[in-house]
This record gives C-alpha cells, sequence and structure tokens, in this order.
C-alpha cells in the first residue's frame, strides 16, 4: 500500500539516543517473531508500529500474540512490535512511539504502560496523519487524539466480580482488594465497576487495598500480610488471574481453605486461573477477553480508508462460578 510520505520536522523532537532506543525496541521485539522485518521493503503491506507492554503475564502475552497473528503478512501488514524495556518503563514506549512516527508508518498500536503522559506523542501523530489505535489500555488525553479503544470494558467486568460477590455473602463481608500498577486506568477503572456494584450493600467492610503489581509471588506477600493482621477475612478481589493465585498460596500458606474460609474472585481467565476454579482454589473469574486482533485490524482498515469508528469498541467476555463451570471453560479452549 502506497503511503503518501510526511515531511515532519522531527530532530527537534526526536533526541538520537532516542531513536537509537525504540529502534531497538523494535528489534529486540523480534521482527521476526512478529512476521515482519525491520528496516526492510515492506512494498504494498501496510506498515503498522506497535507500541507493546511485552511479557507481562498470561493475559498480556495472549494479548499480543493476538495482535501479531492478526497483523499478518498474509493479511497485508508489516507490524512492526516494540515491547517496553519492562512493564512499567513508560520512557522506552515513548521513544519507539516516535520512531514509528519519524519512520512514518502508516498507522500505531499503542498498549500504555502508563495512563499519563502521551500528549505530546499523540500530538506528534496526529500532525503526522498517522491515526492511532489504544489496545486495552486507555491513556488521559484528549479522545481527538486517537482513533478509537478497543478494549474489554473494566469496569463492567469488575462490576460482575461485585454482582457475584453480593450474591454469595448477602450479609456483606470483610475484604480486601489486590490491585494492579497504580496509575493505570484498568486499575482506576476495575476498583470504579467493582464499588459501584457494591455501593449502598450493607455489611460490607474493606480491610485495605495494595498493588501487587499484578504478579502471584506479591500477591501472596500480601495477602500473608493481610491475614496475619486480620485473620476474619472472607473475600479478596484480585484485579487480575496471578495476584488472585498468589492469594489463594497465601490463604493454604495460613492453614485456611481457599473457597471456604476465604473467597477469591479474579479477572482475566487464563487457563491457570480456570484449573484453580475447577480445583476449588479460586471462586470466581470474570473472563477479561484478549482476542481482538480482528477488531484491531477492521479498525486500522477503516481509519485509513477515512471511514467512521466508533470511539469506544468493546470487547465481550464471559464469567465463571463454580468448579463446573471453571472445567467446563478449560474442556471447550476458553482459556489461555
Amino acid at each position: 500500500m502506497a503511503q503518501k510520505k510526511r515531511m515532519l520536522g522531527l530532530l527537534g523532537f526526536v533526541g538520537a539516543g532516542a531513536l537509537a532506543l525504540g529502534l531497538a525496541g523494535c528489534a529486540s521485539g523480534g521482527g521476526d517473531d512478529a512476521g515482519s522485518g525491520d528496516g526492510g521493503d515492506s512494498g504494498d503491506l501496510v506498515t503498522v508500529g506497535f507500541v507493546a507492554v511485552g511479557p507481562e503475564g498470561g493475559w498480556r502475552n495472549a494479548n499480543e500474540q493476538a495482535i501479531r497473528d492478526a497483523f499478518s503478512q498474509e493479511a497485508g501488514f508489516d507490524l512492526k512490535y516494540a515491547p517496553a524495556a519492562s512493564p512499567t518503563d513508560q520512557k522506552s514506549q515513548i521513544d519507539a512511539f516516535a520512531t514509528f512516527v519519524n519512520d512514518e508508518v502508516d498507522a500505531i498500536l499503542l498498549t500504555a504502560t502508563e495512563a499519563s503522559g502521551w500528549e505530546d506523542s499523540l500530538e506528534l501523530a496526529q500532525e503526522a496523519e498517522i491515526p492511532v489505535i489504544l489496545l486495552d489500555r486507555g491513556v488521559e488525553a484528549s479522545e481527538d487524539l486517537y482513533v478509537t479503544r478497543i478494549a474489554p470494558d473494566n469496569v463492567n467486568v469488575a462490576a460482575s466480580v461485585g454482582e457475584w460477590a453480593l450474591e454469595t455473602f448477602p450479609e456483606g463481608a470483610n475484604y480486601y482488594t489486590l490491585e494492579g500498577v497504580p496509575g493505570l486506568s484498568v486499575v482506576n477503572e476495575r476498583n470504579e465497576g467493582f464499588d459501584m456494584a457494591i455501593e449502598g450493600a450493607s455489611g460490607w467492610n474493606k480491610v485495605g487495598a495494595q498493588t501487587a503489581n499484578w504478579t502471584a509471588d506479591e500477591g501472596k506477600s500480601v495477602i500473608e500480610t493481610v491475614l496475619s493482621a486480620n485473620p476474619d477475612l472472607q473475600f479478596i478481589f484480585a484485579q487480575n488471574d496471578e495476584m488472585g493465585i498468589g492469594a489463594a498460596a497465601a490463604v493454604t500458606a495460613a492453614g485456611l481453605v481457599p473457597g471456604e474460609d476465604v473467597r477469591i474472585a479474579t479477572i482475566d481467565g487464563t487457563t491457570p486461573a480456570l484449573e484453580a476454579l475447577a480445583s476449588g482454589e479460586l471462586s470466581f473469574v470474570a473472563q477479561y477477553n484478549p482476542f481482538f486482533g480482528d477488531l484491531a485490524v477492521e479498525a486500522v482498515n477503516d481509519a485509513l480508508a477515512g471511514e467512521e469508528v466508533e470511539k469506544n469498541i468493546i470487547v465481550e467476555g464471559e464469567t465463571f462460578n463454580s468448579p463446573e463451570a471453571g472445567q467446563a471453560a478449560i474442556d471447550e479452549g476458553k482459556g489461555f
């Protein structure tokens, strides 16, 4: 696909060091893995830069692989994959974003490590007439600066956890929230959805909340401390599967029975979480569907064709609330 070349005065924006880091990100992201060659002649392929988070856990791995599979050369794309230096390293993402603009890619996919700090980058892409598609995470910027955000509805997914909790504990419960990385829109939206669901219900006592940075090890460590001070804890809302699985290990280590003494609900729907649900270690799993590469392809094609794209594209998911439901989901291949 022949794209118009954009004459940009980017040298003042993209320092030599930043450019080098961005290129390193593209290379380390495995252009070959993404089915695209870095710096090669893409011919009539649509060139798309993917500013990604990179390895972070089961959900992220499944989501980014789904995106890379959808933007294949067979589908007409040259995808340049640039994961962050670490799941919280925004600077490497900003550098990669600037490199993609400087390289005059046709479109940019962005999954931000942080919600704030993207205004200048998005304005640069807009000036260069490069459409930006947000994947999963939102950013704190004017909606005019990006085409659309494609994601499951975090508020509704978390609200499903709250609705299940109300049914499971009709008289309320002492509960704790394990949160993801602070500052992310995902964290704020999941808190909003859960709080909205239980708002006004009697008997609900929030013992506390703390980040466990999406990891099982930190989830286990946090809950070990919480249980030592709060042996009457009844319910844990873990904002992702890994933290919930870590919490279940902490409950067991404390001599309690997860699913009986302490119930744990999680979000994502990874295969390990469905297995933990099937065995009774987890009590509820809300699927945060990672498979929306086809929607991203459609949004990019529509944007490049000048067609109107919905500002928010919702990805639908399911919920699983029993060992039987967990096993059925595994048998039906719904894990990842």
